[in-house]
């Protein structure tokens, strides 16, 4: 992911609307002192298509999370979202890993409805004051 129109602090304005792709892997957790993956399931990855940063996002959700599973396509919404980076060395250079993390991923109808378009007046409108 490059998020390559950028990171807004409204997740509207940051993902606008996201569609359902499918699940991508699930994630297992790694013990580290004995140096192997347990069997212990720790999230499930799942891949969305984002309408404003036009390529597909890879969101983590919970493994306490039933199993998502939608319409190729469906519409859909996060829950309490949040995105993260760490830079990884790359010799002299470093690359940005990002991360997005949802409690949980809500198809449209239901749990949520799309918000109505809301038209916005400038900051003009209303004065006819002469």
């Amino acid at each position: 992911m490059k998020f390559s129109v950028g990171i807004a602090p409204d997740v509207e304005m940051t993902f606008g609307e996201l569609f359902f792709v499918g699940i991508d892997r699930e994630r297992y957790y790694f013990d580290r002192e004995k140096g192997e993956r347990t069997d212990k399931l720790e999230a499930r990855v799942y891949n969305l298509s984002s309408s404003v940063q036009r390529e597909q996002l890879q969101v983590e959700v919970p493994a306490h999370i039933d199993l998502k599973e939608f319409e190729f396509n469906s519409l859909v919404y996060l829950k309490n979202p949040r995105i993260s980076a760490r830079a990884q060395a790359n010799g002299t250079f470093a690359n940005v890993i990002w991360k997005i993390e949802a409690d949980d991923i809500i198809e449209e109808g239901k749990g949520f409805t799309k918000k109505p378009d809301t038209v916005k007046e400038t900051a003009l409108a209303g004065s006819d004051k002469k």
